[in-house]
């Protein structure tokens, strides 16, 4: 017991600093490092979950542009008819059915997406 109490008495400091380097080789390999999430601030997150959010955000972001841009074609469509027949004078039967048959596309599609964005909100909430 005394030979114990020696050894120790003698090498404290390299027993203190392995205990040291023990703790903190512990604390850096094994544990993740956390932050707020994006999506839910009251939560926190890793780094791989950090970037799931992200691509989240970044294929929701284009999926609405995707959205604005259909909405523009539609647009589009509309003020190119309105400029034909202002310049003719005259309205092309087979193109209002073109044009119908367009915009009736287009908007059957926004509003599939539209149904997509509500489903996927609500499977995520």
């Amino acid at each position: 017991m005394i030979k114990a109490l020696k050894f120790l008495n003698e090498n404290h400091w390299y027993i203190i600093a392995g205990l040291i380097t023990g703790g903190l080789s512990f604390w850096t390999f094994s544990c993740e490092s956390h932050t707020q999430s994006i999506m839910y601030p009251d939560q926190f997150v890793t780094r791989g979950e950090l970037h799931n959010e992200l691509n989240y955000l970044v294929g929701l972001a284009k999926a609405r542009e995707t959205d604005l841009d259909k909405q523009d074609e539609v647009k589009q469509a509309i003020l190119d008819a309105s400029n034909i027949i202002a310049q003719t004078g005259s309205i092309n039967p087979s193109g209002l059915i073109n044009l119908a048959a367009t915009i009736a596309a287009i908007s059957f599609g926004l509003n599939r997406n539209q149904k997509y964005k509500a489903l996927t909100k609500n499977l995520i909430t």
